[in-house]
Protein backbone atom coordinates (compact mmCIF):
# COMPACT_ATOMS: atom_id res chain seq x y z
CA UNK A 1 0.00 0.00 0.00
CA UNK A 2 2.80 2.40 0.83
CA UNK A 3 4.35 1.65 -2.56
CA UNK A 4 1.17 2.76 -4.34
CA UNK A 5 1.11 5.94 -2.31
CA UNK A 6 4.78 6.59 -3.09
CA UNK A 7 4.23 5.99 -6.82
CA UNK A 8 1.18 8.26 -6.79
CA UNK A 9 3.15 10.92 -4.94
CA UNK A 10 5.98 10.73 -7.50
CA UNK A 11 3.46 10.92 -10.35
CA UNK A 12 1.73 13.86 -8.70
CA UNK A 13 5.02 15.72 -8.22
CA UNK A 14 6.01 14.98 -11.85
CA UNK A 15 2.66 16.25 -13.18
CA UNK A 16 2.95 19.35 -10.99
CA UNK A 17 6.49 20.01 -12.23
CA UNK A 18 5.45 19.66 -15.88
CA UNK A 19 2.43 21.90 -15.29
CA UNK A 20 4.56 24.49 -13.53
CA UNK A 21 7.09 24.45 -16.38
CA UNK A 22 4.35 24.95 -18.97
CA UNK A 23 2.79 27.75 -16.90
CA UNK A 24 6.19 29.47 -16.62
CA UNK A 25 6.76 29.12 -20.37
CA UNK A 26 3.31 30.53 -21.18
CA UNK A 27 3.75 33.43 -18.80
CA UNK A 28 7.11 34.27 -20.42
CA UNK A 29 5.42 34.27 -23.85
CA UNK A 30 2.65 36.54 -22.54
CA UNK A 31 5.21 38.89 -21.01
CA UNK A 32 6.97 39.11 -24.39
CA UNK A 33 3.61 39.86 -26.07
CA UNK A 34 2.94 42.62 -23.53
CA UNK A 35 6.36 44.16 -24.18
CA UNK A 36 5.77 44.01 -27.92
CA UNK A 37 2.30 45.58 -27.62
CA UNK A 38 3.64 48.35 -25.37
CA UNK A 39 6.33 49.11 -27.96
CA UNK A 40 3.68 49.23 -30.70
CA UNK A 41 1.52 51.54 -28.58
CA UNK A 42 4.49 53.87 -28.01
CA UNK A 43 5.18 53.96 -31.76
CA UNK A 44 1.52 54.68 -32.54
CA UNK A 45 1.40 57.47 -29.97
CA UNK A 46 4.51 59.00 -31.52
CA UNK A 47 2.93 58.78 -34.98
CA UNK A 48 -0.28 60.34 -33.65
CA UNK A 49 1.77 63.18 -32.17
CA UNK A 50 3.51 63.77 -35.49
CA UNK A 51 0.23 63.66 -37.40
CA UNK A 52 -1.38 66.07 -34.93
CA UNK A 53 1.52 68.50 -35.35
CA UNK A 54 1.25 68.21 -39.14
CA UNK A 55 -2.52 68.73 -38.99
CA UNK A 56 -2.06 71.82 -36.84
CA UNK A 57 0.51 73.18 -39.30
CA UNK A 58 -1.71 72.50 -42.31
CA UNK A 59 -4.73 74.16 -40.67
CA UNK A 60 -3.05 77.45 -39.82
CA UNK A 61 -5.38 80.26 -41.00
CA UNK A 62 -2.52 82.29 -42.50
CA UNK A 63 -1.35 79.31 -44.54
CA UNK A 64 -4.86 78.51 -45.75
CA UNK A 65 -5.43 82.14 -46.71
CA UNK A 66 -2.14 82.22 -48.65
CA UNK A 67 -3.07 79.01 -50.47
CA UNK A 68 -6.52 80.35 -51.31
CA UNK A 69 -5.00 83.54 -52.75
CA UNK A 70 -2.56 81.52 -54.88
CA UNK A 71 -4.88 78.76 -56.10
CA UNK A 72 -8.45 80.10 -56.00
CA UNK A 73 -9.87 82.92 -58.04
CA UNK A 74 -12.11 84.32 -55.32
CA UNK A 75 -13.56 87.82 -55.45
CA UNK A 76 -15.16 89.87 -52.73
CA UNK A 77 -18.92 89.68 -52.42
CA UNK A 78 -20.73 92.71 -53.82
CA UNK A 79 -23.75 94.01 -51.92
CA UNK A 80 -25.81 93.79 -55.14
CA UNK A 81 -25.27 90.03 -55.17
CA UNK A 82 -27.32 89.58 -52.00
CA UNK A 83 -30.97 88.88 -52.83
CA UNK A 84 -34.22 88.35 -50.99
CA UNK A 85 -36.36 85.28 -50.54
CA UNK A 86 -39.00 86.74 -52.83
CA UNK A 87 -36.47 86.90 -55.68
CA UNK A 88 -35.98 83.11 -55.59
CA UNK A 89 -37.88 81.11 -58.23
CA UNK A 90 -40.99 79.16 -57.21
CA UNK A 91 -40.74 75.45 -56.49
CA UNK A 92 -41.24 73.25 -59.55
CA UNK A 93 -44.62 71.67 -60.15
CA UNK A 94 -44.75 68.14 -58.74
CA UNK A 95 -46.50 65.33 -60.56
CA UNK A 96 -48.20 62.71 -58.39
CA UNK A 97 -47.40 59.31 -60.01
CA UNK A 98 -50.48 57.69 -58.43
CA UNK A 99 -53.06 60.03 -59.99
CA UNK A 100 -52.05 59.79 -63.61
CA UNK A 101 -51.32 63.14 -65.23
CA UNK A 102 -52.94 65.34 -62.56
CA UNK A 103 -50.68 68.17 -61.45
CA UNK A 104 -50.24 68.92 -57.77
CA UNK A 105 -49.39 72.56 -57.27
CA UNK A 106 -48.16 73.45 -53.76
CA UNK A 107 -50.07 76.33 -52.21
CA UNK A 108 -48.37 79.16 -50.44
CA UNK A 109 -48.15 78.65 -46.69
CA UNK A 110 -48.38 74.84 -46.82
CA UNK A 111 -45.47 73.01 -45.22
CA UNK A 112 -43.50 70.84 -47.75
CA UNK A 113 -46.30 68.42 -48.74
Amino acid sequence: MSRIIAVLAVLLVTVAAVGLYRFKDQSAERAQEVRSLRAQIAEERERIGLLTAEWNYLNQPDRIQDLSKRHLDLKRLDARQIGTIESLPMRPVEIDPFEGDALVVPRRGEAGQ
